[in-house]
Formats: structure tokens, sequence, C-alpha cells
């Protein structure tokens, strides 16, 4: 199954990293990918090691892709080839640039999350999570194996049908069970006042409006259901004004383990997993993250 062509892993020597290339090792054969594991030395560190060591920045370099060939090695990843890379400049430009230079479609990269933090991403992380050219993977430091579930969220949009495709196949690589949510913002719930800091909105209910967007959602599913039988596929909706919340309360419940987003859907009146809400999403889920992008997504490094 060819879903991507080149995996960039973004190793920092960390807990987290190594959980990274070992959940990239994991999936690339399936994904009919290579991978290539990248450190981006930051330059004044590389600038004082000159000083401190009187070395050429080639040496330094060449030493710390020692470091990360060994890194690479102790990762107890079998058999599996990895590439690495070593390059000096700001982590996000690296990063990018890797993708780049190598074609790549993936970036993975670790987080941390804690038991008070359990949505805890990194500054870069984040960034790439909005501004990368390419899908980003964000893997928990706490990711063992095969997912069980998967989460993805639909808003009917292009790119949300593209993010609900690549959780299918994601799915269908663990043989997990994949629920694709909507998050139904209906009159009722728009009644709330977000915890007093907005006058309610007059509730005017609709009896036919919810079974118009269940309706929606099963046409949207019926496919995936009809290429995979064996795969246990449902449409979820939930009532809620808050996405974020609805989501992240859903994850908890089913104990599912990745969560797919689109990271630009509709705009408009309604709420959707436009860029706030996606970002919101990723900085509260606790579990692992994949960020779809659009396809043609022009890179912004700044």
């Amino acid at each position: 199954m060819k879903i991507y062509s080149h995996i960039i892993t973004a190793i920092d020597f960390t807990p987290s990293s190594r959980a990274a290339l070992r959940e990239s090792v994991r999936l690339a054969p399936a994904l009919g990918a290579k991978i290539t594991a990248v450190h981006i030395m930051d330059e004044f560190l590389v600038s004082e090691l000159k000083k401190a060591l009187s070395e050429d920045v080639f040496d330094i370099i060449a030493e710390w892709r020692e470091r990360l060939r060994k890194f690479v090695d102790e990762s107890d990843l079998g058999t599996a080839h990895v590439d690495v890379e070593v390059t000096a400049g700001h982590p996000f430009n690296g990063l990018v640039a890797a993708c780049e230079r190598h074609h790549a479609d993936l970036l993975v990269m670790g987080t941390k999350g804690s038991r008070d933090q359990p949505g805890r991403v990194g500054v870069i992380a984040a960034k790439c999570v909005r501004k990368a050219p390419v899908d980003v993977l964000l893997v928990r430091e706490d990711a063992r194996g095969a997912n069980k579930r998967i989460v993805t969220c639909t808003d009917f949009s292009e790119h949300s049908a593209r993010a609900m495709h690549r959780a299918f196949d994601f799915a269908r690589i663990d043989g997990a069970a994949l629920d694709c949510v909507h998050v139904y913002q209906s009159a009722l719930a728009l009644t709330m006042d977000a915890g007093g800091l907005g006058a309610p909105i007059p509730y005017m209910p609709d009896p036919h409006e919810a079974d118009t967007w269940r309706e929606i959602l099963a046409k949207a599913v019926e496919p995936l259901q009809k290429e995979a039988p064996s795969l246990s596929i449902t449409p979820v909706m939930i009532e809620r004004l808050n996405i974020r919340e609805a989501i992240t309360s859903h994850v908890l419940e089913t104990g599912a383990s990745l969560v797919v987003l689109n990271t630009r859907g509709k705009t408009g009146l309604r709420e959707m997993l436009i860029g706030t809400t996606a970002e919101n999403i990723v900085s509260h889920a606790p579990c692992s993250i994949l960020a779809v992008k659009p396809e043609a997504m022009p890179t912004d490094i700044d």
C-alpha cells in the first residue's frame, strides 16, 4: 500500500524522538515509505563547538552524524534501514528543507505529554502542524504498537474528506476500529452561554436538522464501510458547542490512540476544523495526532 513515499523523522535525542523513530519504522513497510532520521543542530551550538574544539564545521557535523547513527542503531528497530542526516540551522526551517530535499510527504515527531498536560506539544512540533507543507504525525512518548481505535473528524469539506481517507488507510494497516466524528452545533448547543462569556441565543429547535446531518455523515462513511467490511467503521455525531472539547472527550471515553485531523476546513459562521480549532485539538488530545495537510500546500518558512 503506497500511501507515503518518504518519511522524515525529527530526532533531538530525547525519549520522545525515539518513540517517533520506532513508530516510523513500524509504519514504513505498510505505508510503502523510506525513512530518513534528521537532526537539526542549533547554529549557535555549532559556532560554540567550533570555537571550543577548533574543529571545522564539517567535522562537527560528521561527529554528530555518527551520534545520530548510534542513536538509531540503539533504538531496537530490528533490521529496518534508516538513513541519517545532520544539518545546522533553525529546527523548523531545517525540517522543512529536509522534506523538500528528499521529496518527503510525512514528517514524524515525538511529543511527551504528561498526566497534568496530556496534550503537551513542543513549539517546533506545533509550528510544523501549522506550517509544514507535508502531513505531520505527532507520536506520544508512551505510544506502543498498533492502534486499536482511531478517531477522525469531518466537517464534510474536501479537506476533511482527505483526512478521513487517511484515517481509513491507517485503520486498515492496524486493523483498528475507526470513529468518523461530526460535531453538530445545534441551536440547543448554541443556547449555552459559554461559561458566562456571552449572552445565550434564543433556542429555535429544528427537529429534522439533526437527522439530516446524521444522514450526510452516514453517506460519507458508507463507501469506506463497503471497501473494508471487516473493519469497524462507525459514524459518530456529537451535539456540542465546543468542537475541541467534544473530540477530546470522545478520545478519552473510547481510549483512542490516534486522532486524524485536517488542518484547513470550511470557514463561515459555524466553527469548523479550521486552523485554530485543529490546533486546539492538537494541544489537548491525550493521544498521537496525524495532521493532514491540503494538497499542494505552499511552503511557509519564517
